[in-house]
């Protein structure tokens, strides 16, 4: 059998992971092609289930109550029992103040109306009502739809007033507490936000300025919901998002407020596999043990909790209808759920409120029966295997230590292009020096707090190449499958029709920290097109090596003419999202990367390490055949 004519053979042993741990690459080596990435395959493994684990009940193991994101008040009123029955105790109260921005007086469409009047108000404190006797709790939601003007002072007077009135509403319409939902303006959050122009102010003023803003919406709402109950999501980076949950864990620990702040992720929604559930779960933890002071530290492990979310049903945010994850997967996700989580966890309901309530199954075309899934949430079984039951009591108690021993997980602080926002990512543990990380959470720190950071030197990625594009693509990344002549013959004094006309090599050689290539300010149009990257790697010897790659969105490397990674997907230029065993040959040798985008963002980040991401030595990468 000639291996090299079996492609077919070699994917169907990865994907049903029958290969041992480092196998992959030497099955590829054998089979002559690309191998499969180590840090994709361990992505594809957080959304599988974990094999062999049992499923029951212990006694001694008190289970969080199941919100579910999220409903009106008309929808309690009625549903409310119906929810009960489906293993649900509480609710994100939507529909009544969407934004921030909102005059939550103003829903009912009389504004004069304020308080018992308000017929909003009146709604809304019969929903709780009913819930409450159903011991059920409620969390008026509240999301972040809008841009701050962080340095406008009368703005602020305003939007102070307005979190100070979604409190009052809340305290005395009953509800348990607040859900503060700040993703929709996640782009403010990047200290390279177009609307950020620093004249007059520094990034360091800037991180300061959106903790004194948010440290002031904690205190107007405490002022007038002490005992309130926070909820927040989703999880954040090394940005300024992280500062806006800082702030309010800061000022809720110099209160200590009884409610807790319970930090609601979304990481969790697909990625069910139990090992990765928990390493999430023990991740948040250790962010949070980073950034917080002393006080605020002892008051997140005494008070507030992880409370993880799961996307059960419906297709990514499409209108049609379709299980997220198989039943095993939505059993395991949601017993690990139920693990991780404290005191809450909870399940976003897009496209499916009514299906989660046994209503309307017939829009599942596909003939599955979805009854089975709707009782995991009834029967709330968790995963009884010993080894997860004893460390899912230290993680949901919040206990701060090193679990890649017992996981075989390390959370590693990553970067994302084109911005570079550092952030948390799960890696196998054997891939992390924890030395150089050591160097790059004391890096992630500072830029957390508004200070300059060379991303690019820090982790020695490459940014300068030989580029070429942009090539048409057309819809659905089409582009990444047609071998344009750069693929075929390399010629630096070529042109090619491209998309717009005639397209030549260039050489791209950035200023400034960048650790990634950001495509997008370099070639127009940006979208539904593809490109090229070409650079020499020189070794002084024949050596093995790792090229750590992620891309925005498909990609292909080649290496000497030979390809040595597909990504034909969607994807997000994460660093390292990508690891790619390889053998460099003595002297000088040609790294080709194609980057395929469809909307967006597009790029990639790159650099050639060692096993355990350190730069190589005798090793260099550059322009010129020879070096830099």
């Amino acid at each position: 059998m000639n291996p090299v004519k079996c492609p077919r053979l070699f994917r169907y042993l990865v994907q049903l992971d029958c290969l041992a741990p480092g196998a992959t690459a030497l099955v590829a080596l054998l089979f002559g092609l690309p191998s499969a990435p180590a840090q994709t395959a361990t992505e594809l493994e957080a959304r599988r289930a974990e094999p062999d684990v049992r499923y029951g009940h212990a006694p001694d193991f008190p289970l969080p109550k199941t919100i579910v994101f999220s409903v009106g008040p008309e929808e309690i009123i009625a549903d409310a029992a119906a929810w009960a029955r489906h293993g649900v105790q509480g609710f994100f109260l939507d529909f009544v103040a969407r934004d921030w921005s909102s005059d939550i007086w103003a829903t009912d469409g009389e504004p004069w109306t304020i308080g018992p009047s308000d017929q909003t108000f009146q709604k809304a404190q019969q929903a709780v009502a009913v819930a409450r006797g159903l011991d059920q709790e409620v969390f008026l939601k509240i999301a972040f739809d809008h841009f701050f003007e962080w340095f406008n002072d009368t703005a602020w007077q305003r939007i102070e007033n307005n979190f100070r009135q979604f409190a009052v509403f809340a305290r005395d319409t009953g509800c348990t507490g607040l859900a503060l939902d700040i993703e929709y303006v996640g782009a403010q959050y990047d200290y390279g936000w177009p609307g950020y122009d620093y004249r007059g102010y520094t990034r360091a003023d800037l991180h300061r300025k959106v903790r004194a803003r948010m440290t002031r919406v904690a205190r107007v709402l405490y002022d007038e919901f002490p005992t309130m109950v926070l909820l927040t999501f989703p999880e954040q980076g090394f940005d300024l998002g992280g500062a806006v949950h800082v702030a309010w864990l800061e000022e809720a620990a110099r209160r200590d407020a009884p409610g807790g702040v319970h930090y609601c992720t979304e990481h969790t929604y697909r990625n069910p596999n139990i090992r990765h559930m928990l390493a999430h779960a023990a991740r948040c933890t250790e962010y949070f043990d980073r950034l917080l002071s002393a006080r605020a530290r002892r008051y997140w492990h005494e008070r507030c909790s992880i409370a993880a979310g799961v996307w059960p049903f419906g297709f990514d945010y499409q209108t049609t209808h379709a299980p997220g994850m198989s039943l095993e997967e939505l059993r395991q996700g949601f017993a690990a759920s139920l693990m991780v989580s404290r005191r809450y966890n909870w399940i976003y309901s897009h496209n499916s409120r009514a299906q989660l309530l046994g209503r309307h199954l017939e829009v599942y075309t596909n003939g599955l029966d979805i009854r089975p899934f709707l009782q995991v949430f009834a029967d709330r079984q968790i995963i009884t295997t010993p080894k997860y039951l004893a460390l899912a009591r230290e993680i949901r108690a919040l206990r701060a230590r090193d679990y890649s021993a017992d996981l075989g997980l390390a959370t590693v602080v990553s970067l994302t292009g084109p911005s570079d926002t550092p952030h948390l990512r799960l890696f196998p543990a054997a891939w992390r020096d924890p030395r150089e990380q050591a160097a790059t959470w004391r890096a992630a720190l500072d830029y957390f707090r508004g200070v300059p950071v060379n991303f690019r030197e820090h982790f020695g990625t490459q940014t300068d190449w030989w580029l070429i594009g942009p090539f048409p693509s057309g819809a659905g990344l089409a582009g990444h499958h047609i071998a344009y002549p750069p693929e075929q013959t390399l010629d630096l004094q070529a042109e090619y029709d491209g998309v717009g006309g005639k397209v030549r090599w260039r050489a791209h050689r950035p200023a400034g920290a960048n650790a990634s290539v950001d495509l997008t300010k370099i070639f127009q149009p940006a979208e539904n097109v593809c490109a090229y990257a070409l650079g020499y790697v020189t070794a002084a010897e024949e050596c093995e090596a790792q090229i750590r790659f992620g891309s925005n969105d498909a990609a292909k490397v080649w290496l000497g003419g030979r390809l040595v990674f597909d990504y034909p997907h969607e994807g997000t230029a994460h660093l390292d999202r990508d690891i790619i065993p390889v053998r460099l040959p003595r002297g000088t040798t040609p790294i080709l990367v194609k980057v395929t985008n469809g909307l967006k963002n597009w790029g990639f980040v790159f650099r050639l390490t060692d096993a355990r991401g350190r730069p190589l030595r005798g090793v260099k990468l550059g322009l010129e055949p020879g070096g830099p």
